[in-house]
């Protein structure tokens, strides 16, 4: 086994995952059709050491786009506010070099919308054929192509490349960032936006949350994996940002918080911890503002093309 990111063979394999299981939940917790590939009947969960990203195996546990076209039937699951389209622009404000800008995988044309009204010159690529002709209604120019071809035919012509909750969908995350450095200029920067394993692997120790693994995200990534990605490409961190816990993840918090396991704790106190009136105090707590002092679901990088 070969590491995604790094090409590296030093990894290690954490555990395997049913995928008959995982194709049930779907079914029952969320009313989505996903059926394994032929022949799958684990899918595994490895370690790279290289880069110390996370990542499941084979690379065709990966939905294809009927999952995506299920999923945005959920009134929750494309948001036009996110909290790293106001961080990506309040960093892109501070770069006033930076002009052209490509997002890809664009959703409902949201970010697009607000990069163009703080003056910027957007564009974006999209598969989703419905996505990318609503976005072409609203004005903007959208290339309907993989990004592999995208860079191919305009390499270098972009200052910014952004790719909000994308990455970590991909089977190949390599290829995408070797892409995504090909579109920009030199100097140019790479905005991305993931779940915050550093935070998803505390709440979630054993990988149980339905979305956080095949077939929608093959790869977990903290702030770490970005700074590794020096050593791999022609790239620079500049910046790292941590979203505080938004109101609509307090449930979630407090929920996954309250099922971690305590082995060494005294048991009165576990008692205490998970009673409902502590439970109710500290989700009080953080919907009353502490929630702005703990770190929430997305991690944004902002990293610089080197010359």
């Amino acid at each position: 086994m070969l590491s995604p990111l790094s090409g590296s063979a030093d990894v290690e394999l954490l555990h395997e995952v049913d995928a008959a299981l995982i194709s049930k939940r779907w079914r029952d917790e969320l009313g989505i059709h996903w059926e394994p590939a032929d022949n799958m009947d684990r899918i595994q969960y490895w370690r790279d050491h290289t880069t110390g990203l996370l990542f499941y195996s084979p690379p065709e546990a990966a939905g294809e786009a009927d999952i995506y076209l299920q999923l945005q039937r959920l009134p929750w699951y494309y948001m036009s506010e996110k909290w790293e389209f106001t961080s990506a622009l309040r960093i892109l404000a501070g770069h006033q070099s930076q002009q052209q800008l490509l997002e890809v995988g664009i959703g409902k044309g949201s970010f697009l919308q607000k990069a163009k009204l703080q003056g910027l010159d957007v564009s974006g690529v999209e598969l989703n054929p419905d996505a990318a002709a609503s976005a072409r209604r609203l004005g903007f120019t959208i290339h309907e192509m993989s990004l592999h071809d995208l860079a191919t035919a305009y390499p270098s012509c972009w200052d910014v490349v952004c790719a909000f909750q994308v990455i970590e969908h991909l089977p190949s995350p390599r290829e995408f960032l070797e892409d995504a450095v090909r579109l920009l200029r030199p100097g140019g920067l790479l905005l991305l936006s993931v779940p915050n394993a550093e935070i998803s692997c505390q709440l979630d120790p054993c990988r149980e949350v339905l979305l956080d693994q095949p077939p929608h995200h093959m790869s977990h990534w903290d702030n770490a994996v970005f700074q590794s990605l020096e050593k791999l490409f022609p790239l620079k961190i500049l910046e790292s940002a941590y979203e505080p816990l938004a109101p609509y993840h307090v449930d979630w918090f407090v929920d996954s918080w309250a099922k971690l396991p305590r082995p060494r704790t005294p048991r009165m106190f576990i008692k205490v911890m998970l009673s409902r009136h502590f439970s109710s105090s500290f989700r009080f707590a953080l919907s009353a503002g502490m929630r702005r002092f703990v770190r929430g679901h997305t991690l944004l990088a902002c990293l610089e093309k080197q010359a």
